[in-house]
């Protein structure tokens, strides 16, 4: 299976009271690191990157295959006093992917195709262009979590509307959202499964997911895991999303691909994000 993750990159830098690290971020990434450990997948993130990025970038192919210049762009997490900051730099860096012959081939041969960008650049016009590449039976999903987010003059975080919701919408069968990115999630959700005849995803934390497909609303609970045995919880939602579309793809069957996520999902709780190991056969 074929796999192309078109979106962006990034380096966080995370600083709280206690520690700081930097490591690689971005829905892309996490969703690498369990594309990398299941079956028979070839996965391949359509992502700008600079020089920098190469130490962070591990086993992940990345296109264009080499960098665009230096930098890469940069998420700064800051925690202090309980209170959590954001920043992004190096915006005008992280860039829509040329569309050239090598980016063709690569969307020819895609079985799914995620849209997942951390900033809101990739337009309605530019996605069109690059999903009509892809064949009528690709998988086209989703994670619009970049389009809610805008900066100011200082290059903090601050909340936006997905203002091309429509134009984007048309073009995807899947979308997966989490129901802290937008105060009225599952209401939107509702709207966006009735006007553009699309399953749309609401991840819920410990009490799972809800699908909705048109009129109807189908469960996905998960057994939640004691919060004292849980490493770490950074991209459970990718983790989840990643594991949806690739069940959804084999058995067309909401319910499992939802049970399969869930269950994927909780198996790396276990795990900090650079350590991440999935048992495969006991998802099955």
């Amino acid at each position: 299976m074929n796999i192309t993750i078109l979106g962006h990159v990034c380096i966080d830098r995370n600083i709280s009271e206690n520690s700081s690290y930097t490591a690689p971020g971005s829905p892309a990434m996490f969703m690498n690191k369990i594309f990398k450990q299941l079956p028979d997948v070839e996965a391949t993130i359509v992502a700008s990157h600079g020089t920098d990025f190469l130490e962070h970038k591990g086993n992940a192919k990345l296109y264009p295959y080499t960098p665009q210049g230096n930098k890469t762009l940069i998420y700064e997490n800051k925690t202090q006093g309980g209170m959590r900051s954001q920043k992004a730099f190096n915006r005008e860096f992280a860039i829509p992917v040329v569309i050239d012959t090598g980016l063709e081939e690569i969307l020819s041969s895609s079985n799914i195709v995620f849209v997942a960008p951390i900033l809101p650049n990739l337009s309605g016009p530019y996605l069109r262009k690059s999903l009509s590449l892809t064949a009528p039976s690709t998988l086209k999903v989703l994670l619009p979590q970049g389009y809610y987010r805008n900066f100011d003059a200082e290059n903090n975080v601050s909340a936006r509307e997905f203002m091309e919701s429509d134009e984007v919408l048309s073009l995807i069968d899947i979308v997966i959202v989490s129901e802290q990115d937008h105060p009225n999630m599952q209401d939107l959700a509702r709207k966006w499964a009735q006007r553009h005849k699309i399953i749309v995803l609401v991840t819920l934390g410990e009490k799972g997911a809800v699908a909705i497909k048109e009129n109807e609303e189908i469960q996905l609970p998960t057994s939640s895991v004691p919060e004292h045995k849980i490493i770490d919880s950074v991209g459970s939602g990718d983790i989840f999303s990643a594991g949806f579309a690739y069940r959804y793809k084999v058995t067309h069957d909401i319910k499992e691909a939802g049970r399969f996520a869930n269950e994927l999902a909780k198996q790396c709780l276990f795990y900090t994000p650079h350590e991440i190991k999935i048992d495969y056969r006991a998802l099955l």
